[in-house]
C-alpha cells in the first residue's frame, strides 16, 4: 500500500511539472554542459540512444562532447534529479498492480581535459547515498594520443552496453539478462570493476575489462555475489554510418556453497542498423556453464533477439520486439514487447508496454518519467560572445541561435526532421564531422578531414593544419551570415571556391539556413 502512494505521489508530481515546466532540452550536467543542445544529440527518446549517443557512451564521453563547456557547466550545475512512476498490471486480474516510485541523482560529465566521470545515485528511504549505487565511475581518455580510455568503477558490462543498457521499452532484453541455475551472471549488469577502451580506425572500437560483483563496493570482492569476469569486445560504431555493431564475449568464475568455482562463458553478436525513422536490431547470446546451479552436467544456453523502432513523429515512439531464450535446464521463453513511448516534454516521457508469452496472458507495463531541472538557454560563462560582437542584440537571437544549435548537434529542423542533403549522406550531424566545437581535423570514414568552423573557418590538411592556398597572396573575404548560408546549402565557400564534395550540400528551409549559419558565426571560436 505504501509503494502505491509513492507511486501515486510521484505521478501528481510529474503531472505538476508539465503544466509548469517550459520546452526543455536535455539533462542539464549533458545538455546544458553542451551550451543547451536538444536531447536528439544523443537520444531517440530518453533513455534510448541513437548512433551518435552510442559513440559518446562507448568512448566514455571523450568524444563528441564539449569539455571545456562541460567543465565550466559543472562548477554551476553538476546535479540532475531524474524520477520515474511505475505499474504493473498483472496476467490475473485478481491480483493487484504493482507500482513503485524511483528517484535518483545523476552527475556526469569532466572534471579535467582528459577525466570523464559518470554517477548515478538512488534516493532510498532509510538513508542517502544507497549503497548498492547503479552506477558510479572515472575515466582517464588520454592514453595512446587519446585513442585510449581507462575506467574504473561501477558500470554497465562493456558487452554492447550503449544497446541493452538504455532500452526504449521497459522490459530488458531476455537474451542479454538470461542466467543459467543459480549463476545470476548476466551481460545486462552494472558492475564494479577496471575496463580498457581503445578506438581503432575506421569505426572499430575495442574493449577488455575484468568485473567483479555489483552490491555494495565493500562486498564486491569477496567471494560472494557474482564472482569475477573478464569481458573482452569488438564493435564498429561510428556514428557517420548507418550500420553498427560487433562481436564480444566473458569468461566467468562463479562461487559455488561447496567451495568450488563454477566457470561459464558468454559469446554474442549484434548487429543495427539505423534509418531515418527507423532502426532495426538483432542481438544473438550462447552461453556455457560448467556446473548449473552448482550440479553436473553443464549446461548450453542461447538467446535470440530482434527488435525494430519507429519515431514517425519526434514526439512519438514504437518498440516491438521478438525473443526467445533457453538457459540449458529446461527453462525456454518466447517473449513478444510492444511498447509506445510519448515525449510530453522533452524531459518528461510517458511508456505504454505490452509484454506477452506463449501460454500467458500479456502483462501491461507503465512508466513516466521526468528529468530535471532544466534550464532553457543556459550558457556557461565565456561560451557566448559579447554583445558588440553580434550582428543584433543577443536576447532577440537567443531563439535563433537556439535553433541553430540545434541543428549543428542533432542534424534536425525546427520542426524535429531529419534535413536532408544532396548527394545523399548519413551523417547524423554537423558536430560528428567538425566536431562539438566546430575544430575540425575529424578523419572520415572517405578518406577526408574536416573543416575547421566559425569567422576564421579554414580547410584542413591531413595533419590538422590550415591548407595552404595556391596563390597565396589572396587576400581571404571574412565570413559573414550570407557566407556561411551558401558555404552550407551549395558547397562554396568564403572565396567562391567549391568545397570538397564530401561536404554535403545540405536542404533546409531558408529559416532554418539562417540560424545554422548564425551560430557558425557567433557561437563557434
Amino acid at each position: 500500500m505504501a509503494a502505491r502512494h509513492c507511486a501515486l505521489a510521484a505521478v501528481v508530481f510529474l503531472c505538476c511539472v508539465l503544466s509548469a515546466s517550459r520546452t526543455a532540452l536535455a539533462i542539464p550536467v549533458f545538455a546544458n554542459g553542451q551550451g543547451g543542445v536538444n536531447c536528439g544529440l544523443c537520444h531517440t527518446v530518453v533513455p534510448h540512444l541513437n548512433g551518435y549517443g552510442r559513440y559518446v557512451l562507448m568512448t566514455n564521453f571523450s568524444r563528441g562532447l564539449n569539455k571545456q563547456l562541460q567543465m565550466l557547466e559543472n562548477r554551476s550545475l553538476p546535479l540532475a534529479l531524474e524520477a520515474t512512476g511505475n505499474a504493473s498490471s498483472q496476467p490475473d486480474p485478481a491480483l493487484p498492480t504493482i507500482s513503485n516510485a524511483v528517484t535518483q541523482l545523476m552527475s556526469g560529465g569532466f572534471i579535467g581535459s582528459h577525466v570523464s566521470y559518470f554517477a548515478t545515485v538512488p534516493i532510498v528511504s532509510g538513508g542517502f547515498p544507497a549503497r548498492a549505487v547503479d552506477q558510479l565511475w572515472l575515466a582517464y581518455d588520454g592514453l595512446s594520443r587519446e585513442n585510449g580510455s581507462l575506467q574504473i568503477g561501477k558500470f554497465a558490462t562493456p558487452i554492447f552496453a550503449p544497446w541493452i543498457s538504455q532500452p526504449l521499452s521497459l522490459t530488458g532484453y531476455g537474451p542479454a539478462s538470461m542466467q543459467i541455475g543459480a549463476n545470476d551472471s548476466t551481460i545486462a549488469d552494472n558492475r564494479w570493476g577496471v575496463s580498457y577502451t581503445q578506438l581503432g580506425h575506421l569505426g572499430l572500437v575495442g574493449n577488455l575489462s575484468y568485473l567483479a560483483g555489483a552490491g555494495p563496493v565493500e562486498r564486491t570482492f569477496n567471494s560472494n555475489g557474482e564472482g569475477t569476469a573478464w569481458t573482452g569486445s569488438l564493435q564498429y560504431i561510428s556514428p557517420e554510418s548507418r550500420w553498427s555493431g560487433g562481436l564480444a564475449g566473458m569468461l566467468g568464475w562463479y562461487p559455488l556453497s561447496s567451495g568450488a568455482s563454477d566457470r561459464y562463458t558468454r559469446a554474442a553478436v549484434l548487429a543495427s542498423y539505423s534509418g531515418d525513422r527507423y532502426e532495426l536490431v538483432a542481438l544473438d547470446v550462447v552461453g556455457h556453464d560448467d556446473h548449473p546451479g552448482g550440479r553436473l552436467p553443464a549446461a548450453n544456453s542461447n538467446g535470440f533477439s530482434f527488435e525494430t523502432i519507429y519515431s514517425p513523429r519526434f514526439w512519438l515512439h514504437f518498440d516491438a520486439r521478438y525473443e526467445q531464450t533457453n538457459d540449458g535446464l529446461g527453462a525456454s521463453r518466447v517473449n513478444y514487447v510492444a511498447a509506445t513511448a510519448f515525449n510530453l516534454r522533452a524531459n518528461v516521457i510517458l511508456t505504454v508496454e505490452e509484454l506477452a508469452r506463449v501460454g500467458n496472458k500479456p502483462a501491461f507495463n507503465y512508466q513516466l518519467l521526468w528529468a530535471g531541472p532544466w534550464f532553457r538557454d543556459r550558457f556557461p560563462p565565456g561560451s557566448v560572445p559579447p554583445v558588440s560582437q553580434m550582428t543584433a542584440s543577443t536576447s532577440a537571437q537567443a531563439g535563433e541561435i537556439a535553433n541553430g544549435r540545434s541543428i549543428f548537434f542533432t542534424g534536425k529542423d525546427s520542426d524535429g526532421v531529419r534535413i536532408t542533403a544532396n548527394p545523399a549522406r548519413v551523417y547524423q550531424s554537423c558536430a560528428v564531422c567538425h566536431g562539438a566545437e566546430g575544430r575540425g581535423g575529424v578523419l572520415l570514414l572517405d578518406g577526408a578531414i574536416s573543416a575547421r568552423l566559425g569567422p576564421r573557418a579554414r580547410m584542413l590538411d591531413a595533419m590538422g593544419s590550415s591548407t595552404q592556398m595556391s596563390n597565396m597572396s589572396m587576400e581571404s573575404t571574412p565570413w559573414t551570415i550570407a557566407l556561411f548560408e551558401r558555404a552550407v546549402s551549395e558547397g562554396v565557400d568564403n572565396n567562391g571556391m567549391e568545397l570538397s564534395p564530401v561536404m554535403p550540400r545540405w536542404k533546409m528551409s531558408n529559416r532554418d539556413l539562417h540560424d545554422i549559419a548564425l551560430y557558425l558565426l557567433t557561437q563557434i571560436r
